[in-house]
């Protein structure tokens, strides 16, 4: 399924550990101020202008080893990083929020209801393979956790 917008499952051992958390307040700054900048302070995914914007990380996962890899920094509205962290925002935003994030999904992607609940499903399935398990969290050559 070639989907423009993705739910991201993180694995419960790496949830909060993110560059932003890890770096300074100053350097962060500095990276996301790069990525919204290489961006024309659009979002990447929809093209808002008129939105936030987030610098949002984008992981590989080798579950087999239990590694997560940054792959891409990349910039995007508010409404497309709560998709990408649906697990979150349906657990912390009020439900009509959280259907506006699945219209948006729905939209982007030129899917029905009916595909993202199948979508959803098989991202749970993702989720409930790596809960149990420890990640390491690598960014480069470095390893974060």
């Amino acid at each position: 399924m070639g989907l423009k917008l993705k739910i991201e499952p993180l694995p419960v051992s790496t949830w909060g550990i993110s560059l932003s958390s890890r770096l300074s307040r100053e350097e962060w700054n500095k990276i996301r101020h790069k990525v919204y900048w290489d961006a024309n302070y659009e979002c990447e995914i929809c093209g808002a202008t008129n939105r936030q914007l987030h610098c949002h990380e984008i992981w590989k996962f080798d579950d087999r080893r239990c590694i997560q890899i940054l792959v891409k920094l990349e910039c995007c509205c508010d409404l497309c990083h709560d998709v990408h962290h649906f697990g979150r925002t349906s657990q912390t935003r009020a439900d009509s929020y959280v259907q506006r994030c699945i219209g948006h999904w729905c939209k982007i992607n030129r899917k029905t209801r009916s595909e993202f609940m199948d979508y959803l499903a098989e991202i749970k399935r993702i989720s409930i393979k790596r809960a149990d398990k420890q990640y390491i969290v690598k960014v480069g050559r470095r390893t974060l956790f």
